[in-house]
């Protein structure tokens, strides 16, 4: 694996552990099939995150 791809990787992972980390922080803790949040890829808790969002907007109109 060359410096690049490394970096990608540590990026990616950087950014999971900080969606999951918000989401364990709105009471998420598995994905709407029922997953745990850190068996899923990115693009997966990028997805959840932005529904929970929208759940606790619609929760606090």
């Amino acid at each position: 694996m060359d410096l690049v791809e490394k970096q990608k990787a540590r990026a990616v992972q950087e950014r999971k552990t900080k969606l999951i980390t918000e989401l364990y922080l709105m009471d998420v803790d598995k994905t709407r099939d029922g997953r745990k949040l850190e068996d899923v890829s990115l693009f997966t808790l990028e997805h959840e995150y932005i529904n929970a969002k929208c759940r606790l907007g619609r929760e606090l109109a």
